[in-house]
């Protein structure tokens, strides 16, 4: 039953109760123990001159990549091939890329500046672009499509707007709210999460400050049980300087997630650099990880990990950044001895 509810199929409302949070804490860093086949490791073309990965997607075998207000597509084995658009300020060019969605064979760039939604073929080529209604994509930091026609959106939290997340119909125009986070800012843009939101087949999950309930937009939630006390909306909706340093304050409450990712048996979901918890779809039990980089562990932690399919969660890193991590590179994944430096795609292959 417990399955069935986690399946593509389920249509009903449903509250899935996650036992485990408290008792099932392990303080080291041992994925490839129970739930990680196998690592592989993808370098990616220099030439395209990487600076900061903000989002990766995996598309139709190939790899999109937004960096330094840049979508660029690379091959299966990190070849370069393209950019999509181009900055500026002519017909198809855009100016402030906030995110960008693969849908079907078209990358669809949300230019948050011109508060538009362009769209491109996959080798770049544009198409068409569509204006939304005012205001509308302002304060956007990360979208998918839920339907054809219809976008989901996750915003920033940014002084009292905090409609955390929203839906556009593109072809109607209406824009809903689909839930919004009881904490506001001061003066500063705020993120829920860095990847808050997950698409597994039809269905997204999602996530809000301090909350120990993962929303679906199917309507079937996940209550994480922990004996940890949890803040009440008053208590929330009290904190009017949402930060990254409001957690800070609140250590011995439950702070909830940062990013939440879904492949066909597991959950992961993670808080900042400090745990990570993955949950076992089929029986409804979790198991909370330290999230330490130790070189001393004879483990592989999960680096950088940005985003999800079916089978794998993709992480993108530095390789100069992990020198001391190579021995392990080198026990764990498919690691070309000759790679120094640059940035590399990591994938985790879940059993």
């Amino acid at each position: 039953m417990l399955s069935l509810l986690f399946s593509c199929e389920r249509k009903d409302a449903n509250e899935i109760v996650v036992e485990g949070y408290d008792q099932n804490y392990v303080e080291d860093n041992s994925p490839l123990l129970f739930f990680v086949d196998s690592i592989e490791m993808i370098p990616l073309d220099r030439t395209a001159h990487l600076v900061n990965v903000e989002k990766i997607v995996c598309h139709e075998e190939d790899f999109f990549i937004l960096d330094n207000n840049k979508v660029m597509r690379f091959g299966p084995e990190g070849n370069f091939m393209n950019y999509c658009g181009e900055q500026g300020h002519g017909h198809g060019e855009y100016i402030n890329i906030a995110t960008f969605v693969a849908h079907n064979d078209t990358i669809s760039i949300i230019d948050s500046y011109k508060n538009t939604l362009m769209h491109y073929a996959l080798n770049g080529e544009f198409l068409c672009e569509v204006n939304a209604p005012e205001g509308t994509l302002v304060n956007v930091k990360d979208a998918t499509f839920e339907k054809d026609n219809v976008l989901f959106l996750a915003n920033f939290i940014f002084n009292e707007e905090n409609d955390t997340y929203t839906r556009w119909d593109i072809l109607t125009d209406e824009v809903s709210v689909i839930s919004n986070a009881q904490v506001k800012s001061s003066g500063t843009k705020e993120y829920v999460g860095s990847h808050s939101f997950c698409q597994f087949c039809d269905n997204i999950r999602y996530i809000q400050p301090f909350s120990n309930v993962i929303k679906s937009t199917d309507g079937n939630d996940i209550l994480i049980k922990t004996s940890r006390q949890v803040l009440s909306d008053k208590e929330l909706s009290s904190i009017n300087d949402f930060n990254i340093m409001t957690y800070a304050s609140h250590l011995d409450d439950f702070t909830g997630f940062n990013n939440v990712f879904e492949t066909s048996k597991y959950l992961l979901l993670t808080f900042s650099n400090i745990d990570y918890l993955v949950v076992d779809k089929e029986s409804a039990e979790c198991t909370r990880y330290s999230y330490e980089y130790d070189e001393d562990s004879e483990s592989f932690p999960l680096l950088n990990i940005l985003s999800s399919t079916k089978n794998f969660l993709i992480g993108v890193i530095n390789i100069e950044e992990y020198d001391s991590f190579k021995s392990k590179f080198l026990r764990y994944a498919n690691f070309p001895q000759d790679m120094a430096n640059g940035y590399v795609i990591v994938k985790y292959h879940i059993l």
